[in-house]
């Protein structure tokens, strides 16, 4: 395994000098907002992705985007964080920033409000930040929805306190959301509104998802009409979920989206069962789709299957690209992974190698959970970043990751 700390590398080695001195130049989240935001075309209309059947258009060259990179959290994010990404791997071009926390915690970062239009003002400090980062180096930003209590966490408890069933509290997330995109909605590279990731509420039904999903993609597009919405399934957007069923009738300018944190017991290095550990490898059918064998072991729960790079074809080929081709929509993968405590012997950085060739030959988009972490030595068990951050500042790079996916980039 090679994760190096940037203070240890030979004085020309580029990732070691860019690592130095993005960690010297942020060595904590800033907040403040600096450049220009608002569109820099020639025309009036800010730079917008065009959905043209499955495809993503460019709004300069008119060609095809396969929209590749990272997930950005708010508290790991930094100072020119977006030029930096693409000097570790030059074809990121997207970040899903998760951002609009709304009804998602009791904390001070949640951004929800009783009075319209239902969002604190001084989200914006922080949102428009990292936009800018992206902005400044060309990458496209997905803005992100994440609503804990609101995508149904307490459903069984409590299932009026979700908006599946809360009228009132639906129609206040769409109010919000107007008000946020009508603020982003001059802004350059805006690549997609992505309505309230990761629905909780398993009682919901597909027709109830995709109708909140229809709703607020008219509320957005009725305030900023250019950009594309992003919905997904239910059920914490798994695959096995998404079908036919997501589909917007009558509205063309929709981007699907799913996770593929797959298998779960793998991705999360053994925290579901601990039977998933090596790739590739031959497992039960009922251990590599938990709860799922249902849907997804046809030939029975028991039967033996190779975890390997045909089996993530199978699924994506059986899952997600029938949708796209039959109703001719394009398609992303909002998040995957596998987390640091799964180890190069066990497989983890020939698991992603495969994985990026394997979206890139699909032609499926995709941004890995997460870019950049830290806080404290080391990498935690847990803990998926390709970046972090010590305590004293300085960077430490996985570049075994980094080479895994950047070709297929």
């Amino acid at each position: 395994m090679v994760m190096r700390r940037a203070s240890s590398l030979q004085p020309m080695a580029l990732t070691a000098v860019l690592a130095i001195l993005f960690a010297s130049a942020s060595s904590s989240p800033a907040t403040t907002t600096a450049t220009t935001t608002t569109s820099s075309s020639t025309s009036d209309a800010p730079l917008r992705l065009t959905v043209s059947g499955s495809q993503l258009l460019d709004p300069i060259t008119g060609e095809d985007v396969r929209l590749t990179g990272f997930n950005w959290v708010l508290n790991h994010l930094h100072e020119g964080d977006g030029t930096y990404m693409q000097s570790l791997m030059p074809g990121a071009n997207a970040a899903r920033i998760v951002a609009v926390l709304w009804d998602d915690s009791t904390s001070s970062s949640d951004c929800m409000t009783n009075v319209a239009p239902y969002f604190k003002e001084s989200c914006f400090d922080e949102l428009d930040f990292a936009i800018q980062q992206a902005q400044e180096a060309g990458v496209w930003s997905i803005l992100t929805a994440k609503s804990t209590y609101g995508a149904g966490q307490n459903y069984k408890t409590d299932p009026d306190s979700d908006m599946f069933h809360n009228a009132t509290l639906k129609s206040m997330f769409f109010t919000m959301w107007q008000h946020v995109a009508e603020h982003y909605s001059t802004w350059d590279y805006i690549a997609a509104y992505e309505i309230m990731s990761e629905p909780r509420d398993k009682d919901v039904s597909s027709l109830e998802v995709h109708d909140f999903y229809m709703q607020g993609c008219e509320a957005v597009q009725a305030i900023d009409a250019i950009t594309p919405c992003m919905v997904g399934s239910g059920s914490y957007y798994k695959l096995w979920d998404f079908n036919d069923d997501v589909i917007i009738a009558n509205n063309s300018n929709v981007i699907y989206t799913f996770d593929y944190f797959v298998p779960d017991d793998w991705a999360f290095g053994g925290t579901t069962n601990g039977m998933i550990d090596q790739y590739p490898g031959t497992y039960l059918c009922k251990d590599l789709y938990p709860g799922w064998s249902g849907t997804c072991c046809p030939q029975g729960a028991n039967k033996n299957m190779t975890f390997d790079a045909d089996w993530d074809r199978a699924n994506l080929e059986t899952w997600a690209v029938p949708v796209r081709e039959s109703n001719n929509v394009p398609i992303f993968i909002n998040q995957w992974g596998v987390v640091h405590g799964v180890t190069e012997e066990q497989g983890r950085y020939d698991y992603m190698s495969d994985m990026a060739a394997l979206m890139e030959e699909l032609n499926i988009g995709w941004t890995w959970w997460v870019f950049r972490g830290g806080g404290g030595d080391t990498w935690a068990h847990g803990s998926f970043e390709f970046v972090y951050q010590h305590t004293d500042g300085s960077l430490e790079v996985d570049e075994m990751a980094v080479a895994a996916v950047s070709p297929y980039m």
